[in-house]
């Protein structure tokens, strides 16, 4: 069953939307009570996100071309990666010293949703860009 590319390019734009949501789930704490739960949208920088979030929408809507699809493929790339780095770093402007033991105890099931779901996203984006290219070849 082949989909047309509309249909499909909105499916992918909705799960891409669909794997931003955890972002709004507690990421990192300590102590409940002395810091605070923080949550993703505490931790990633906000600009960061928007710009990288509107962008990656607008290249999965709008790919026309192959350096559209290779950017896209770069920008759902950029997601984990920036979810890591903030993630594992957000407590060090606190403590001004880096240790991934003291990271991985702080971080709590918001993290890790967000960054399954973010390489989820890249991965059935390269899945379907693997397909496209080999039905484009077979025609």
């Amino acid at each position: 069953m082949h989909m047309n590319k509309a249909k499909k390019k909105y499916i992918l734009a909705f799960c891409y939307l669909m794997s931003l949501l955890p972002i709004f789930l507690p990421w990192c704490y300590f102590d409940e009570e002395i810091d605070g739960i923080k949550y993703g949208t505490d931790i990633v920088n906000h600009v960061i996100m928007i710009v990288l979030a509107v962008v990656t929408f607008f290249c999965i809507i709008f790919d026309k071309n192959q350096r559209v699809k290779m950017i896209t493929t770069i920008l759902l790339l950029i997601h984990p990666v920036i979810y890591l780095v903030y993630g594992l770093c957000w407590y060090v402007p606190l403590l001004t010293d880096f240790n991934l033991l003291l990271s991985l105890e702080a971080i709590h099931y918001g993290f890790y949703l967000s960054l399954l779901c973010s390489s989820l996203m890249y991965w059935v984006w390269s899945k379907m860009e693997r397909k496209d290219d080999i039905d484009e070849k077979n025609k």
